[in-house]
């Protein structure tokens, strides 16, 4: 069995992570939703502020979660166009173009 490398099947694999149903835009869904539970600073009157603030610390700390998940997804779809690239330059003959 012959080693192969099949840069169209890399390439599709990076678009997957920016598709319309893929991962990128899993994310992008939930920061979405993720905005919207944000409570106003007088949502639980004055003696609920404490936990309102709470609250919003912890959605903030979630959105930059998923941001960074979303930076990372970027990252890893143009590494793999950037990998497609290379093994698409390569000589070598077990390279599938």
């Amino acid at each position: 069995m012959a080693n192969t490398v099949d840069v169209d099947a890399i390439r599709k694999a990076g678009r997957m992570l920016d598709a319309p149903d893929g991962p990128i835009q899993y994310l992008r869904n939930v920061q979405a939703l993720l905005a919207d539970v944000k409570l106003p600073g007088g949502a639980l009157s004055m003696f609920g502020h404490g936990a309102v603030e709470r609250h919003n610390a912890s959605v903030d700390g979630h959105l930059d979660n998923v941001r960074t998940g979303v930076e990372h997804l970027h990252r890893a779809a143009e590494q793999l166009e950037q990998s497609a690239k290379n093994w698409e330059k390569s000589d070598q003959p077990w390279v599938v173009k």
